[in-house]
This record gives structure tokens, C-alpha cells and sequence, in this order.
């Protein structure tokens, strides 16, 4: 990276970095403390779109930048990584997203988040899960690996993500409580995330995860709409598009070149359901499609590498907007958005390797609130790919929770030591 790539880099964050208004977090510590909040929260954000993962790094980080550097970026000095632990672990929940709201709203008022390409905004959820060494009964699920039978736990999350945007940004990472799944909270996060940002979106996308009539209507209910990956699981539905879409045409394709010898072809056909409810089988309008399911659509996958296919692949999808709300192309763009909100995973699974290098090691901490960032994507719309994800419950020590002891732990539950 050129010096002028670097001092560009360094400017952003100069601007942006102030908009999450650290300042206004509640500090947990009580009476007088030598490391401020905001500072230790702007060096781990920083030392996150720096790439490092883990603590240790942080502190490594900020002991290498420059005096000056660092006093722009709000700490005049080195951030030790024992003191960025405890204060990360005793954070509440919903102080650290709401800095992620500060800068998602910022974003939108310098007219960041527009949408591209599409009329309106779309946002995507979907479920994240991190193992962990430990589990409560609050958000942390215990689980048996079925080979081992070692217990572990997972840290579940639904994230939110702005895919109609051009910068895909994630706007929200809400936890999943350990007593229920994805089906069972969706409407509990889609609520969260209309009550944050309903005017960010119209329509919200999701897998085969939240798939179902109530979740459906609760969405359409809620004044908005939604298009949902449609599964086996209705299967009266799916049998019944299945025979709708076959004699259909394509009406929309594209084409992406993986090299000079692969290229991935998808083809939309699409279905208006109103003039179909009403067939099949002697069943009622009801027990066929939704009352509220207006469009029915195929996207078909096709891989072929030297003009050989490589593989196949057709997955359906159920919505409540009428057919003509989008063009052909806006709803094959809405369909392959949604897998925006993997992207973002894939940062945290590859780039930060979160499964195997967790920023804290201790089974004495339930959970870890995490600060990350994606690369920036562009200029204006760079600050949308800042994003924090939380994963958090509460934090508790052996002496004083039982459900963590020596044999529901699978590590030490001693902190490594500092690096002073």
C-alpha cells in the first residue's frame, strides 16, 4: 500500500471515527479509572480495520503508531490488552450497538446509503453462530459435538444488513436468545430492526431459517414486505410453484466470468400468484399460497467450466410485493443481494478466522462483545462497511455461577497474561 493510500486511509477514519460518539457509552467500571472508555474503544475498532484478531495485536498496534497518529485517533498512548478485556466483557449489549446505529444513521443523512439499483431499500437477516469454550442460559446454547461428545457452546446472532446499498452495509448484529432459534425470533429482530431503521427499508429478505405463515404475515402486517426463500417445509406451496414455474420463460439472466474458462449463468422466472390460488388438488386458497404471497419466483444456477456444466442448482422464493414493484433485473438483483449478508460472515469466519482465534480465551466470560470492521468499499460510501458485531451475555466468574464450572469447561479459564 502507497503512502497516499495510507494517508487517504488514515483520513477516513479521522472523519468517520467521531460519528459513533464512543463518548456517550456508559462506562461499567465504577469510581476512578486511568484508561478512558472512548479511547480503548476507538483502539480496538481501529486495530479491527487494521486486521488484527486478537487483543494482544491491539496493543501491539497502538504501541507501534505514531505519537501524533495516535493522539488524532483519541488515545495518546499505548492500550493494554488486560484492560481492553475486562472493559469489553462488562459492556451492556445495546451501548455498543447503539454506536453502530450513530454511524448507520450518519451514513444515511450524508445520503450514503441510497439504494442502487432498486427503488427502495432492501435489507437482508440472517443467522450467525460462533463457537465458544462455555455456555449460559441466556444467550450462549450448549451444544455436543456428536464425534467427541465434548460440550461447546454457541453464540448466536441474526445479522442485519443493508443490501440494497451499494456498500452492503451490516447495520445490526442482534442476539438470538439461547431458548430459541431463528424461526422462533424473527419477529422479535425484524421488529428491532424496523423500530431502528423502518425508514432505511421496505422490504426485508430472508433464507428458509424464518420460513413461515405467521412470520410472513407478521412482516406484511407490520406495514412492510418480504421476500423469503421457500423450502420443502410448505411443501403444498412449493409443489404447486414447482408446477407453475416449469413451462415458464426466463425472463431476466445474468452472467458472471469467474476466469477465462468458468462462468456462473442465472435465469429468473417469475409468476404472479393472484390468478392461481385457487388451484390444485381440492384444496382451499389458504392451504396453497398465503393470502398475503403476491409473486412467486426461480432463480436457476448453472456453472460451466470449458463449456462443461459443472453444476445446477434452482431454488424458489415467495413475496408479498406484487410482480410489477420490480423489473425483471431488480428482482433477480434483490434475490442475489440477499447473499450480501454472507459476505459479511465470510469476513469473519476468513478474514478475522473468528471460530479459531477468538479475542479472549476465558470460559469465565460467557461471551465476548466483539468490535470488527470490513474493508472499506469506495469513498462516500466507505463509512457503510464500518460495522461492529456483538456477540454478549452476561458476564459472570466460576465462584459465582455454577453452570460454569471445571467440568462444563472445555479451556482455562485463567486470561492470558498481559504483555507489559
Amino acid at each position: 500500500m502507497n503512502e497516499r493510500v495510507i494517508r487517504r486511509m488514515a483520513g477516513y477514519v479521522l472523519a468517520r471515527l467521531p460519528e459513533a460518539r464512543f463518548e456517550e457509552v456508559v462506562d461499567p467500571r465504577k469510581g476512578p479509572t486511568k484508561w478512558k472508555l472512548p479511547a480503548l474503544l476507538s483502539a480496538m475498532v481501529v486495530a479491527a480495520m487494521a486486521g488484527c484478531k486478537s487483543l494482544r495485536e491491539v496493543e501491539e498496534l497502538t504501541e507501534a503508531l505514531s505519537p501524533e497518529l495516535r493522539r488524532k485517533l483519541g488515545f495518546a498512548r499505548r492500550q493494554p490488552d488486560t484492560t481492553l478485556r475486562d472493559v469489553v466483557c462488562a459492556l451492556a449489549v445495546n451501548e455498543l450497538r447503539s454506536c453502530l446505529h450513530r454511524l448507520v444513521r450518519a451514513a444515511w443523512r450524508r445520503k450514503a446509503l441510497t439504494p442502487d439499483g432498486l427503488p427502495f431499500g432492501v435489507m437482508a437477516l440472517d443467522g450467525k453462530c460462533t463457537a465458544l469454550p462455555c455456555w449460559d442460559k441466556k444467550y450462549i446454547q450448549q451444544k455436543t459435538n456428536p464425534d467427541s461428545g465434548v460440550p461447546y457452546g454457541l453464540a448466536r446472532t441474526v445479522t442485519c444488513t443493508l443490501i440494497s446499498a451499494a456498500a452492503r452495509p451490516c447495520v445490526d448484529a442482534i442476539p438470538l436468545p439461547a431458548s430459541t432459534n431463528e424461526m422462533g425470533h424473527f419477529q422479535q429482530a425484524f421488529d428491532s430492526v424496523r423500530k431502528t431503521y423502518g425508514r432505511l427499508f421496505r422490504v426485508v429478505s430472508y433464507d428458509a431459517g424464518a420460513l413461515s405463515e405467521e412470520n410472513a404475515r407478521h412482516v406484511v402486517d407490520s406495514g412492510k414486505d418480504y421476500l423469503l426463500a421457500l423450502k420443502g417445509e410448505q411443501r403444498t406451496m412449493y409443489q404447486l410453484a414447482e408446477e407453475l414455474l416449469e413451462p415458464l420463460e426466463v425472463i431476466a439472466s445474468t452472467v458472471d466470468v469467474l476466469d477465462n474458462r468458468t462462468t456462473v449463468t442465472r435465469r429468473l422466472t417469475l409468476l404472479s400468484v393472484a390468478e392461481h390460488r385457487s388451484l390444485g388438488r381440492a384444496k382451499g386458497a389458504a392451504e396453497l399460497v398465503w393470502p398475503h404471497a403476491k409473486t412467486i419466483l426461480r432463480v436457476e444456477s448453472v456453472k460451466t467450466r470449458g463449456g462443461v456444466e459443472l453444476w445446477r442448482e434452482s431454488r424458489l422464493f415467495v413475496s408479498s410485493l406484487e410482480e410489477k414493484a420490480l423489473t425483471p433485473k431488480q428482482w433477480l438483483k434483490s434475490v442475489r443481494g440477499h447473499w450480501g449478508v454472507e459476505v459479511n460472515h465470510n469476513i469473519l469466519d476468513v478474514a478475522f478466522a473468528e471460530d479459531e482465534r477468538p479475542w479472549i480465551h476465558s470460559a469465565a466470560l460467557s461471551a465476548l462483545p466483539r468490535v470488527k470492521s470490513s474493508t472499506p468499499k469506495g469513498r462516500e460510501s466507505a463509512c457503510t462497511r464500518f460495522w461492529l458485531v456483538v456477540y454478549i451475555t452476561e458476564c459472570h466468574r466460576i465462584a459465582k455461577r455454577p453452570d460454569c464450572a471445571a467440568d462444563n469447561c472445555t479451556s482455562s479459564c485463567e486470561p492470558s497474561a498481559s504483555r507489559r
